[in-house]
């Protein structure tokens, strides 16, 4: 699309609706429900009672207790080791072979991967420490108590051995063998993984997170339609990511169309989060959804802390990454919270991007010679200079400059081919 003015236009009646359409939605929302952050406030309130909706996606952080007395540090270090934790129990892995079965037969059982500090709630049964293998913990399972297994996973410790954690750490569950297991969680930190003898069902506990392990057929076809789900707000972001390397160039940002592709791109991390646990899981079964998923988020995360540094004001981009990534889903909605996160009044306000993104497409330019240009020159002074004004003023030499004027050319041409 060789005709900018067309361009405008187009993009202003894209804006206009989107706007209109918002601004429908809004009315009909409890605007009460939504958090509201003053301008200059770059923080927004993080509410630990909805932490499974914005730090792990599908998990329940036990909220049995006040969790605003909780320790945030431990909740965050939760969350970061817990991908280590799926490892572990993932499809293919002696541990999840041993559950399978135990689940499988219908027997149940309590099992717990020790330290000092579970080995001090043990109360009788059997110190065996021999080597681990599915079948023997399979057969354990068929009595009565607790299985202790060392914290490489190649021994196994005790078995039919009573758990005693603290009965007044509060816990969600009604049967007492998850009671239990919480308990012990919450109380050790450990991983406790509780089989029902009812249902099968296979329950993770670890510190504050439970989390329910998923049969594979159910996880394969959860992972396929979210998957798709991805697919589709990719496409969203790529189009709007062709749309501001145009507005970029031609100088006609407005906060709004940066707030907007950063909130689809927020929610593409969010989703990619989600499956990155169920890809964890699948282990040696995810096969090909693995290399569909690592293709879908390519690059993602690099292009989104690029449009964020080229928009912001003060704080950094990695600081607003991480606040954006607190915000619960009902903020995110709102673009005028992520536009007072970057530093801005109202999304209708125009806009010029520094020009970080766009120039480190550029192979003749380093990240050094791309900051030493951006402090003499704006986006649109750099891709409309010839080679003569960028080593007159530029301070590059003749040969260099013409490089870098013919790659800016073939860059808007493939940015306007893709339009």
């Amino acid at each position: 699309m060789s005709d900018f003015k067309d361009f405008k236009e187009i993009i202003e009646k894209e804006r206009k609706e989107n706007k209109e359409e918002g601004n429908k939605e809004d009315n009909g929302n409890n605007k009460e429900s939504q958090t509201v952050i003053p301008a200059g406030v770059f923080k927004p309130h993080l509410d630990l009672s909805n932490l499974s909706k914005i730090a792990l996606p599908g998990l329940n952080i036990s909220n049995s207790a006040s969790l605003t007395d909780l320790d945030k540090k431990t909740i965050v270090i939760q969350t970061k080791e817990f991908s280590d934790i799926l490892k572990m129990i993932s499809f293919g892995t002696p541990l999840r072979s041993a559950i399978e079965k135990i689940a499988k037969a219908r027997t149940g059982a309590l099992i717990v991967v020790g330290n000092e500090d579970v080995l001090k709630l043990i109360k009788g049964g059997f110190y065996i420490d021999c080597k681990f293998t599915p079948n023997r913990v399979a057969e354990l399972a068929k009595m009565d108590g607790a299985i202790i297994l060392n914290n490489k996973l190649s021994r196994i410790l005790y078995a039919a051995t009573l758990l005693v954690p603290d009965p007044e750490i509060k816990t969600t569950e009604t049967g007492s063998r998850h009671q239990c297991a919480e308990r012990t969680a919450k109380q050790t930190n450990q991983l406790v993984i509780a089989v029902s003898q009812r249902t099968g069902n296979l329950t993770v506990y670890y510190g504050n997170v439970r989390y329910q392990l998923k049969q594979l057929e159910d996880l394969l076809s959860r992972t396929r339609a979210t998957l798709n789900n991805l697919e589709k707000y990719r496409k969203v972001v790529d189009n709007l990511v062709s749309k501001l390397n145009m507005l970029e160039i031609m100088g006609f940002t407005e906060i709004y169309d940066v707030t907007l592709i950063i909130q689809r791109m927020e929610i593409v991390l969010r989703i990619e989060k989600e499956i990155r646990r169920y890809i964890l899981e699948l282990g040696k079964e995810a096969g090909f959804l693995e290399m569909e998923f690592k293709e879908l988020i390519k690059d993602v995360e690099k292009e989104y802390l690029h449009i964020i540094r080229d928009y912001k004001n003060k704080t950094s981009a990695k600081r607003i990454r991480k606040y954006l990534s607190e915000f619960s889903y009902d903020s995110l909605l709102d673009l005028n919270n992520i536009s007072k996160i970057l530093g801005y009044s109202a999304t209708s306000e125009k806009i010029s991007a520094k020009g970080y993104r766009l120039l480190s497409r550029l192979k003749s330019l380093s990240p050094v010679k791309i900051e030493l240009l951006l402090k003499k020159f704006t986006l649109r002074e750099i891709f409309d200079m010839n080679a003569e004004k960028l080593e007159r003023q530029g301070g590059i030499d003749k040969k260099e400059a013409t490089v870098i004027v013919e790659e800016i050319k073939k860059l808007k041409n493939e940015l306007i081919s893709k339009l």
